[in-house]
């Protein structure tokens, strides 16, 4: 086996062993000499690939939203139906795709629910792509329905950016500081569903 191969193989050990470290404790509890211990990972094979505990959790944040960006982009593809039966069918994608990859149902939780202070502006240029194709689904949804008068795309998505990130924040505080689970992450999806509903109906127009 060559050399490059090798590595490639060992950062990936390493890198899996941390995504299940920091899906089941999150950023602040997960410690990479857990990771070591329990994984068989010497210390110095672990620093001699990454550089710090903060290094590897973003690239796992990375890696979670990029995996679910690129499922979600299949899934919305074509878009038919209502409004409500395509953003329905959305976040039925999104609660089946942390259904098979439980492992970054933890990550996902952890950065976008209750991300570390410290580590926002790096979790959000991780998601990037995923943010994008949220606006582009809601671009498509919006897109050939009659709006109010004075209302175009271009102001509702940036509208709905706000409105979204205020949720987001406001989220952890109204789940009392609960830890993340699959629990909390469903209430989260059902509630995101829901906002998006309420300003759908509050942006078309009435027949």
């Amino acid at each position: 086996m060559k050399q490059e191969e090798k590595n490639r193989l060992a950062r990936q050990r390493i890198l899996t062993a941390a995504m299940e470290e920091f899906s089941e404790n999150g950023y602040e509890n997960a410690s990479l000499n857990v990771v070591c211990a329990k994984h068989s990972i010497s210390k110095g094979m672990l620093y001699h690939y990454f550089k710090d505990k903060k290094e590897l959790y973003l690239l796992c944040v990375k890696e979670c939203f990029d995996a679910l960006a690129s499922c979600l982009k299949d899934a919305s593809e074509p878009i038919s139906g209502t409004p409500e039966q395509q953003l329905k069918r959305y976040f039925d994608a999104r609660l089946l795709f942390f259904a098979e990859n439980p492992l970054y149902q933890g990550i996902f939780t952890d950065a976008a629910l209750t991300p570390p202070s410290s580590l926002r502006n790096e979790i959000a240029a991780c998601r990037n792509d995923f943010d994008a194709l949220n606006l582009s689904i809601l671009t498509g949804l919006l897109s050939g329905q009659k709006l109010r008068k004075g209302l175009t795309v271009a102001v509702i998505v940036e509208d709905f950016k706000l409105y979204m990130d205020f949720f987001n924040t406001r989220f952890p505080v109204m789940s009392g500081g609960e830890k993340p689970t699959k629990e909390l992450l469903c209430r989260h999806e059902e509630m995101c569903r829901r906002q998006l509903e309420i300003l759908l109906h509050g942006v078309l127009e009435k027949p």
